[in-house]
């Protein structure tokens, strides 16, 4: 369901020095993108950024007021300040122009207190702490998917076909990719229980 609401206004001008005015008055500068035609737009950046470090932006669906008009939008790509890391300019698709919408959902990993792995001093190393994905509609878009890695093994690897998908939704590229796996160094005796055993029958 669309919860955030953001007041957004028209810009006729464009270029640099128009962005750094914009910047100034404590908005940043967005485009809509559109079948009928882009529509460049500048929107409270506290606001914007309010929704930004939830994490969840890129899997949101936004209503901007502009004009008097809502239009149901998704961000697509925010571009940030090298040095501050905040957002300085928004793209965003038009939700109500597309059968299917694309989000990026955050990736959320579950269990790291129970898995073996990590348990015998592995490491989880996350390679996609977002996933690309094409939803039904808006309604199906989901802010996060969730990871369980709580019977995870050293060497054990998690890819894009690995994860489960709510209904509604499927990968938006092939699903090889990789998104996690726990490294580390096993023992011996770890690969070869069968040896620990005879290891520690020999001591007694």
């Amino acid at each position: 369901m669309t919860n955030i609401v953001l007041k957004a206004e028209k810009r006729e001008k464009l270029g640099s020095l128009e962005a750094k005015k914009i910047k100034k008055a404590g908005k940043i500068p967005a485009v809509i993108y559109s079948k009928n035609g882009n529509v460049n737009l500048s929107i409270d950046s506290k606001e914007f950024e309010h929704e930004y470090f939830k994490g969840t932006s890129l899997s949101s669906v936004v209503e901007l007021e502009v004009e008097g008009k809502k239009i149901k939008v998704i961000a697509h790509k925010v571009e940030l300040d090298p040095v501050s890391d905040h957002p300085v300019h928004v793209d965003f698709f038009n939700c109500e122009e597309t059968k299917e919408i694309k989000a990026q959902p955050k990736i959320n990993f579950l269990n790291q207190d129970k898995s073996p792995g990590l348990k015998r001093g592995g490491f989880l190393n996350v390679t996609a702490r977002k996933v690309a994905v094409v939803c039904e509609n808006e309604k199906s878009v989901p802010a996060k998917i969730d990871v369980d890695v709580g019977a995870m093994q050293v060497g054990q690897k998690i890819r894009g076909n690995d994860l489960k998908l709510p209904d509604g939704v499927k990968l938006a590229k092939n699903g090889k990719f990789l998104v996690a796996s726990i490294t580390g160094r096993v023992s011996k005796t770890e690969e070869n229980p069968a040896a620990a055993a005879a290891a520690a029958k020999d001591k007694k």
